[in-house]
């Protein structure tokens, strides 16, 4: 994303020195989620070749399984947020490709809005939910399923802050505040 104010523009104003706040947290939040699912990754394949190694030459083991899944469910919705971060999901742009840039911010500034409203929706009934089986434990592991299940409302969390920065960085843009 293109800077969002410049630093003389942003010495004054006190609204552009808390949107470029927003800004700084948000890249810095991806860059700490990259960090986290390459070690979740990393853990995956540690894992999994250990249960390779250990089927063969020894016994199983009973929990790699659970974990590997466990940081996989956790390293897909941290992952979505580096993607939404990025704009790498999958869309439909042939509206949008064809409207002046005006109304593209425009839309682009509804989109936005919507997901950060459906991704708070997700996190508040991802914390009802982790609240009602939280207490309950994985099979293998015996680890109590609310430190898997709070990855729903974090993942979707980081979602809506990098939504809401999406928004700002577009009526900025759309307003012209933004740096070239």
């Amino acid at each position: 994303m293109i800077g969002i104010c410049s630093r003389q523009k942003r010495k004054g104003n006190p609204i552009l020195i808390i949107v470029h706040g927003i800004h700084k947290l948000s890249d810095l939040l991806d860059k700490i989620m990259e960090v986290v699912i390459v070690f979740m990754l990393g853990a995956m394949v540690v894992i999994t070749g250990a249960q390779i190694v250990c089927r063969i030459f020894f016994t199983s083991l009973a929990w790699s399984e659970e974990a590997t899944r466990y940081l996989l469910i956790w390293s897909t919705l941290l992952g979505a947020g580096c993607v939404y971060k990025h704009a790498g999901h999958i869309s439909i742009s042939v509206v949008q490709d064809v409207l002046p840039d005006k109304a593209k911010n425009v839309l682009q500034i509804v989109i936005h809005s919507l997901c950060a409203v459906l991704f708070v929706l997700i996190v508040y009934y991802g914390i009802q939910y982790f609240g009602r089986q939280g207490k309950q434990l994985s099979p293998a592991m015996r680890l109590p399923m609310r430190y898997i299940y709070t990855c729903i409302p974090i993942g979707c969390g980081i979602m809506a802050f990098h939504a809401l920065d999406a928004v700002i960085w577009n009526l900025l843009k759309l307003f012209g505040k933004e740096e070239k």
